[in-house]
């Protein structure tokens, strides 16, 4: 959610270069946007609602400048509401992410000593707040000064820039909600996002919390924004290819990220030996783990739980990432948290991992973005390396987690070579998927489901997890409503919905679940249920058959694709961006 991004240097186009930027942060979602530039000593701002598409900045040539995103919380789409948000005298702008709880008694307080505010945006008290304590100070330390008092009375995770006319600085802090900075010779750069700083800058710093910098024509200071004490910057190399973000000529992201599937299984059946030999050890050596996740990862975290109680005879306890919080007073120092996260940002996720620390659990991230907040916070990484994913729906993310877990769990057997020989087995599977034939028959389905009001999705044993994700993948990308059920659950409420010609999806790999799941599917018949088989061979109840791989305990990894094609295909149909679905966020750094 929201993008950030921030310059200051010797390059002149600032406004063209934020704007460039924030089209590389699309994919965090936003439905209005906005760049600020500092100029003969005031601040130039232009904001608009909806997307950046092919839009181009009139603002004047400046050497200063940011931009944002903005996914709406506080407040309606409206220019008004979009960052940057300047001050009453003009001589601030702020933009931010994040959530500010107390904003209400602060705007309050603000309303009574005279401030005038004209958004409906927590942010906007920010702005005030910063000039109410700046007063009349023209000095770098002075601004430091006010932001960092300023930012001490907020409440809630957030992350704050402020663009300053008179001295010409970027000034920065933030809690938990990412910022990282950039620095090369021409300038100095921020972003909420790595992938914002690729192409401008080959080394990064990650702010930790309460790290307050400001950037200045002539370097960046960094200082503890609680004492004033200097602050060192640690750098590292960038973490991300620029290359492997682009479109690579795929007419969508979601296309080119399903088709990247087969390459992301092969990589962690070739590379990933040595954490997922680590990751078990923890496992075994824990007393009580938990495998905690929010959406999609929530899912494959689900399917985890099912793999290790299946091949490792093991359990494992699943909890969705915003639950957790409710549930972890019980936690020891002998506790294990497996956070799974394609972003290293998800708030519902980190807010419980940073809690479980306090109680002394061991953390693990299972993570696709290296640097992130997750990644720096575990005891512990697997990096999946499945590359940038840039629409917002994740596919090869899930697979990499699915398929990290499924190596851990036959690690954990002892059954190391049998966990790799099904990776290999998937890739093939995966990739028949995708071929044109395939394509062409989910292509059909499509064609058939997209006028319906409603589609079902059973499944059961490691299947049911794969319905849950199956239905999430349709609904959030085409908006047909898609729920996913255990094939058990039918006859306890769910079969009172079907009607004359309702789609259902069912699962039905070749294992103990077949004949029951072949049992539901005759029942969903008999009401008049359209039944759409994904299963390695056919059944007669199957009105439509999308023929799979027999890959046994890998099965979720084949049945993913056709249920993530068919959304795509449903999402075209009805003029939908696949990307960019309404209201959806890539990276969800607010409650």
């Amino acid at each position: 959610m929201c993008g950030i991004f921030g310059y200051v240097g010797a390059y002149t186009d600032t406004g063209g270069m934020v704007l460039q930027a924030l089209k590389r942060l699309e994919y965090r979602g936003y439905d209005s946007w906005g760049v600020a530039v500092g100029i003969n000593n005031h601040i130039e701002i232009e904001k608009h609602v909806g997307k950046i598409g092919s839009a181009m900045v009139d603002l004047p040539a400046s050497d200063i400048g940011f931009g944002h995103t903005r996914w709406a919380t506080h407040g309606g789409v409206c220019e008004a509401n979009a960052h940057p948000i300047p001050d009453a005298s003009g001589r601030l702008a702020v933009i931010h992410n994040g959530i500010i709880e107390n904003f209400r008694s602060l705007r309050t307080s603000l309303t009574e000593r005279g401030y005038a505010f004209h958004s409906e945006t927590d942010t906007e008290v920010v702005a005030h707040l910063v000039s109410d304590l700046l007063g009349q100070g023209d000095t770098p330390e002075a601004v430091r000064s006010a932001v960092a008092r300023a930012f001490m009375q907020l409440r809630g995770l957030n992350a704050i820039i402020v663009l300053d006319r008179s001295t010409r600085t970027l000034t920065a802090i933030k809690h938990v909600s990412p910022l990282v900075i950039g620095q090369r010779e021409s300038g100095s750069f921020i972003a909420s996002d790595t992938l914002a700083l690729a192409g401008h800058t080959e080394r990064v710093s990650y702010l930790e919390d309460y790290q307050l910098v400001q950037l200045e024509h002539d370097g960046i200071t960094s200082i503890d924004a609680r004492d004033g004490q200097a602050w060192p910057l640690v750098w590292a190399d960038i973490p991300v290819e620029e290359g492997s973000a682009e479109l690579g000529g795929y007419p969508h992201y979601m296309l080119k990220e399903m088709h990247e599937q087969p390459a992301v299984l092969e990589r962690i059946a070739r590379d990933k030996l040595d954490e997922t030999r680590e990751l078990a050890r923890l496992i075994q050596s824990s007393y009580g783990t938990f495998l905690v996740g929010c959406g999609t990862a929530s899912y494959a975290a689900l399917t985890g739980s099912y793999l290790f109680s299946r091949i490792a005879r093991r359990h494992v306890n699943f909890v969705v990432g915003s639950e957790f919080e409710y549930q972890e007073h019980f936690l020891t120092d002998r506790s294990l948290v497996v956070a799974l996260s394609q972003s290293g940002e998800t708030v519902d996720v980190i807010e419980p991992v940073l809690a479980a620390r306090e109680r002394g659990a061991k953390i693990v991230a299972l993570v696709n973005v290296k640097g992130s907040t997750l990644d720096r916070i575990a005891d512990f990484s697997v990096h999946l390396d499945a590359g940038p994913e840039q629409c917002v729906l994740s596919t090869k993310a899930y697979t990499a987690k699915v398929a990290t877990l499924l190596l851990t769990a036959h690690i954990l057997n002892g059954s190391e070579h049998v966990g790799r020989d099904l990776l290999w087995r998937a890739v093939d599977g995966v990739s028949a998927a995708l071929t044109p034939g395939f394509i062409d028959r989910v292509h059909g389905v499509a064609e058939t489901v997209n006028a319906s009001q409603n589609l079902f999705i059973i499944g059961r044993g490691l299947s049911y997890p794969t319905a849950l994700e199956a239905a999430l993948k349709i609904k959030e990308v085409s908006y047909l409503h898609a729920e996913g059920f255990a094939g058990g659950e039918l006859k306890h409420g769910v079969i009172a919905l079907i009607e004359p010609g309702t789609p259902c999806i069912v699962y039905s790999p070749l294992d103990e679940t077949r004949t029951d799941i072949i049992s539901g599917a005759m029942e969903l018949k008999a009401r008049g249920g359209l039944i759409i088989g994904i299963s390695p061979e056919n059944d007669e109840v199957f009105d439509i058959h999308l023929p799979i791989a027999d890959v046994a305990d890998a099965s979720p990894l084949v049945m993913a694709p056709p249920a993530q094609m068919l959304g795509y295909q449903l999402a075209l149909r009805r003029g939908f961006d696949p990307d960019k679905p309404r209201n959806l966020a890539k990276s969800v750094t607010v409650k």
